[in-house]
């Protein structure tokens, strides 16, 4: 049997290259080769750089699918299908509009693949393969051994993902992973993870969890297992273990270099619409993102706007935040409803939806807000984005958070580091912006 696994993109603008910053190792499909029994031959093709053979022969194509890539998924699975190939779509997208990823593919697979990838594959073998295939539960992560031989010769970016949880106990509106996993957060053994990192050649690690603290003793027990591997990684925490004195100081012992966090507002009124409750006090966020850089970490802090109390003011208030506080990095993006989520659910309900299936949409582009936010019109809370964007990434603002010596620029490797991660940011803030979705024409492309 021979499978055919793929990456799609998000789009390309014409003659440029591929948003570097989004060619990272996708892990997901990775781990689906390891679930693939070894008789099975695999062939990997990622959309983002390189040309996919359409005509290659393969008994099935299975494609890893995420909202902005659906339309471009959409798109390369038409051109197998039209060549008799049968085609199944799994990922987020797929799982929370399963009724229509279904009128694009053969097969979905709906919820996490440990539950029914062994099933997929011997319906193909034995020509009786469903149209929906349902993970019910949440699968036991022990054992499980992402195969990297499918990156080999692809250039991705020097860091290795790596997946210790999956989900997030916590329920914000607007999170499509918390709307997949029903608020729930499974692990892997630590000892696992710790044997996957040591054999890796890279020593630089992005653990792709969306939470790594979320349950604190067996997170610590972790970082102990990465102490001897000597390792620098990277990763996303939730605010309130700043608190966590012990947790601060495995993160630095373990290799840790920064962690992305999600502040996402300054306004307690916008944290308690989002229903992000154990964070609804602002006035801690100061001496939270303090307490990360004393240990010497480095803060990627996101900010969403678009919430029913932000004005132009709370862009001056996140940005002066932002530099204030020495970020590392900082995301000024717009709120994105993405179908699933209650988010989306209550602004369709509300009527302030533009386009119920704006992934769809040949106009859209990246950075279009597609909803009627209450204080701003759609197009001014998107182009103020842009421009709050372009003012953190300017030059001047750029050496004012270099000049940070307790974690940007802590020693010569640190400031190299961050100085010419903030120009690629400052680029990638144009090259991103007005990116569409797909690649030409998707109405032909369902049954």
């Amino acid at each position: 049997m021979k499978i055919t696994l793929i990456m799609p993109s998000v789009g390309r603008k014409p003659n440029r290259s591929y948003v570097k910053t989004w060619q990272m190792e996708p892990l997901a499909l990775a781990v689906l080769a390891g679930l693939t029994p070894e008789e099975a031959e695999i062939v990997f093709y990622d959309d983002r750089f390189e040309e996919i053979d359409f005509n290659e022969g393969t008994d099935l194509v299975a494609i890893n699918v995420e909202t902005y890539t659906a339309r471009r998924a959409y798109q390369i699975a038409a051109q197998f299908r039209e060549r008799g190939v049968p085609v199944i779509l799994g990922g987020y997208h797929p799982t929370l509009v399963p009724e229509e990823a279904i009128l694009y593919a053969d097969a979905v697979m709906v919820g996490e693949a440990e539950g029914v990838w062994r099933d997929v594959l011997a319906d193909v073998k034995s020509g009786t393969l469903k149209r929906v295939y349902r993970s019910t539960d949440r699968p036991s992560l022990a054992g499980i051994k992402p195969n990297r031989k499918i990156y080999e010769g692809k250039r991705y970016m020097p860091l290795a993902l790596m997946e210790w949880g999956r989900g997030c106990k916590f329920s914000c509106d607007f999170c499509s992973i918390t709307s997949f996993y029903k608020a729930t957060y499974n692990y892997r053994p630590v000892n696992e993870v710790a044997a996957e990192i040591e054999s890796l050649k890279k020593r630089v690690v992005f653990f792709v969890d969306d939470n790594i603290g979320a349950f604190p003793a067996a997170t610590k027990q972790l970082f102990r297992e990465l102490v001897p591997l000597k390792i620098r990684w990277v990763g996303q925490i939730s605010i309130n273990l700043s608190e966590d004195r012990e947790m601060l100081e495995l993160m630095v012992k373990s290799g840790c270099q920064g962690v992305l966090i999600g502040l996402e507002s300054l306004h307690e009124s916008n944290l308690t619409q989002m229903n992000k409750y154990w964070s609804n006090r602002t006035r801690d966020y100061e001496r939270a993102v303090a307490r990360f850089r004393d240990y010497g970490l480095v803060i990627y802090g996101t900010f969403v706007f678009g919430y029913d109390h932000d004005g132009k003011d709370s862009f001056e208030l996140a940005l002066d935040f932002a530099l204030r506080q020495k970020l590392f990095f900082a995301a000024f993006n717009h709120l994105v409803p993405f179908p699933g989520t209650p988010l989306y659910r209550s602004l369709l309900e509300q009527g302030r939806l533009m386009d119920e299936k704006w992934w769809l949409n040949p106009e859209y582009r990246f950075g279009d807000v597609v909803f009627h936010p209450r204080r701003m019109a759609a197009q001014e809370l998107a182009e103020t984005c842009l421009a709050y964007r372009r003012k953190f990434y300017s030059y001047s603002y750029i050496l004012n958070r270099g000049l940070d010596f307790r974690a940007n620029s802590k020693d010569l490797f640190h400031a190299a580091t961050f100085f010419a991660q903030n120009l690629l940011a400052k680029k990638e803030v144009e090259h991103r912006q007005g990116l569409p979705l797909g690649n030409g024409n998707l109405a032909d492309c369902g049954r």
